[in-house]
């Protein structure tokens, strides 16, 4: 990928995980106790998008390049 796509991604992936953070906090009472589930649910929420785009990256890619 070239690194205009890199950058592209990025910068759609910051917010992303900016709003999946926002709500864990705001749905959760963040205490001592849930802070791990908060930051679990934040990280795995935002790299299930980085891998789904990443996948579809991959599919556009292969199939206009004939593979």
């Amino acid at each position: 990928m070239s690194r205009k796509t890199l950058l592209i991604l990025a910068l759609v992936l910051v917010p992303v995980a900016i709003m999946v953070a926002i709500v864990a906090v705001e749905t959760a009472a963040i205490s001592a106790d849930n802070i791990h589930i908060v930051i679990a649910f934040a990280l795995g929420a935002t790299l299930t998008v980085l891998l789904s785009v990443g996948l579809f990256a991959l599919s556009f890619y292969s199939s206009r390049s004939g593979h």
